[in-house]
């Protein structure tokens, strides 16, 4: 995998040992406003269509897809999210396993470079890129001990 993580990843990338990004703004194999339907027939296999589990919603968006992504040594659970009329407009991938949260926000910062905005606490980092160039929004959220969390979304 010599792509660039957070291109492979699509939109707004993952970050976790090499990246590469296709050039329209979307992730991996969705592109933003597809149905769910649509979504689970791009993964081929990989997303199932169901609610995320309780607590892994966001915003005024509705999960209606979930499944399994791995790359670059990190495995992820993959929670796909629809706004009112059911287009794709999120998608939220939460590490489960393999390469650690901190090389992945490291190399989220060698791709994206400084995050638009970000905030630091003893017990929390939360940054946000806009990725003008694939045209889309990157977050990484990890709160103490639990999984770090990587977002994708349309920059509006």
């Amino acid at each position: 995998m010599g792509r660039s993580l957070f291109r492979t990843l699509g939109p707004a990338l993952l970050a976790a040992s090499g990246f590469a990004a296709p050039a329209a703004a979307d992730w991996q194999y969705t592109r933003w406003g597809m149905s769910p339907e649509q979504v689970v027939a791009a993964s081929r296999g990989a997303v199932q269509l169901g609610p995320p589990p309780s607590g892994k919603s966001y915003e005024n968006l509705t999960g209606r897809a979930r499944g399994v992504y791995t790359e670059a040594g990190a495995s992820f659970d993959a929670y796909f999210h629809f706004d009112a009329e059911a287009r794709l407009a999120r998608v939220a991938l939460e590490r489960t396993g393999g390469t650690e949260c901190a090389p992945l926000h490291n190399r989220l910062l060698a791709e994206l470079g400084r995050p638009a905005t970000s905030t630091r606490q003893p017990f929390a980092t939360i940054d946000q890129w806009r990725d003008r160039a694939r045209g889309n929004l990157v977050g990484y959220v990890l709160v103490g001990q639990l999984p770090c969390t990587i977002t994708y979304s349309r920059v509006p």
